[in-house]
């Protein structure tokens, strides 16, 4: 009697194994996958979304999705339109291999060209002001200029001395930031290439710098985000280092308002922290997702963010958010 009531819990026990098995693959199959890229389309109410998965596009603020985009990259890790919204650049590539930007007709979603330019991934790319120009940042530690109408590369910078991880155009176009894992935030001259100045007040990989909004006449101002859980403004082109506040987890991604008086933030913690961007001061802490943030997109004209990483994507109504 003991040995089939033995046997007989060794059944019960396998069967629900195996339930349990079934039940979690049937989660996996219907569970979104980490999102690593995710731009708003500025001309009509759709986000392009990049994963292991491939790119698709979806309806905003809906976020169903109703296509996609063909790419041949085995790793999507930034995606941008051009300022008139008629350009897609989908960047990323194979670790250790190559690093491609592939350029897209927008909407039509046809690829016009693709540009295998580094030697490992692309991480970043940005746009220049008017449009006419993309930036491209690799873990190769080479950051280059492209010009839109040919896909010629026009200047190729080799200022950091590790991978670079972000960069950005400064307001006036002539000049760009990038930052990386060497814990540098590097200035130089889109047209000659030539450094301008190095800051190094960063003890930890920066992860991303981003170009406050405003006027080409202004002094501009960039915001940078590390692994030793700063954010700090700088106003570049005279060297100066604003202020930093410390945040409570490692910041990942982050981005302006349109108007640039504040700075979103968001976080290895999952969490979206809403920054006056004079003080630093933590204005909101708001539930982003469960897991790492990658990307942020504000939608001013809905006073919506899009949130994106490890968790999927999802919409914050910033009305209503806690």
């Amino acid at each position: 009697m003991a040995r089939r009531g033995f046997q007989a819990n060794l059944v019960m026990r396998s069967f629900i194994l195996a339930l349990s098995l079934v039940l979690y693959a049937a989660a996996s199959a219907h569970a979104e996958s980490p999102v690593t890229a995710a731009a708003f389309s500025p001309a009509e109410d759709r986000v392009v979304l990049g994963s292991q998965k491939g790119i698709e596009v979806r309806t905003w603020p809906d976020l169903a999705q109703v296509g996609t985009v063909p790419t041949e990259l085995d790793h999507v890790h930034c995606l941008s339109f051009s300022p008139d919204g008629r350009t897609l650049l989908a960047a990323g590539g194979s670790p250790a291999e190559e690093g491609v930007v592939e350029v897209y007709s927008w909407p039509e979603g046809q690829r016009i060209r693709r540009v295998v330019s580094h030697d490992d991934l692309v991480y970043h790319v940005a746009w220049s002001p008017e449009g006419t120009h993309w930036a491209t940042a690799g873990a190769d530690g080479i950051c280059q200029v492209f010009d839109v109408g040919t896909g010629k590369q026009s200047m190729r910078y080799a200022g950091h001395s590790r991978a670079v991880l972000s960069l950005c155009f400064l307001p006036d176009g002539n000049s760009i930031a990038s930052v990386g894992v060497d814990q540098t935030l590097q200035l130089w001259d889109r047209a000659t290439g030539k450094q301008i100045r190095t800051l190094d007040n960063h003890v930890g990989v920066v992860n991303a710098v981003v170009a406050r909004p405003g006027r080409p006449t202004e002094i501009p101002v960039v915001a940078t985000i590390s692994e030793d859980r700063t954010v700090r403004l700088w106003q570049p082109t005279i060297g100066r280092l604003m202020r930093f506040a410390r945040l409570p987890s490692v910041p990942r991604v982050a981005a302006w308002s349109t108007t640039g008086d504040q700075l979103f933030i968001g976080g290895n913690d999952g969490r979206v922290r809403i920054l006056d961007a004079d003080t630093l001061a933590v204005e909101r802490d708001l539930s982003g997702l469960d897991g790492r943030i990658y990307e942020l997109s504000v939608d001013a004209r809905r006073n919506k963010l899009l949130v994106a990483g490890e968790g999927g994507a999802r919409l914050i109504d910033l009305k209503t958010a806690e």
